[in-house]
């Protein structure tokens, strides 16, 4: 899983210089991306826990597989602006 080690940080820095470009108030499109962010992290959130649940001995590459793939959607969607 070293794809979240390499794309996680480019994602943070991709909306941090959004944020820090967006002004105040937050374009409709910079809320939409924000509450993108708290949705996402919540269905993550909920999909590794069933993952968890439903497992006696979860592999750690089980439950990292849905954050892999949401950061790595996340780093070609916010590389294409």
């Amino acid at each position: 899983m070293a794809g979240i080690a390499w794309a996680a940080p480019q994602v943070v820095a991709y909306r941090a210089a959004r944020m820090a470009r967006g002004g105040w108030p937050p374009s409709a499109r910079d809320r939409r991306e924000y509450g993108l962010m708290v949705r996402e992290k919540i269905e993550t959130v909920v999909e590794v826990a069933g993952i968890v649940a439903s497992s006696r001995r979860p592999t750690v590459g089980a439950v990292l597989e849905p954050v892999h793939r949401r950061v790595m959607a996340n780093r070609r969607r916010l590389a294409r602006g």
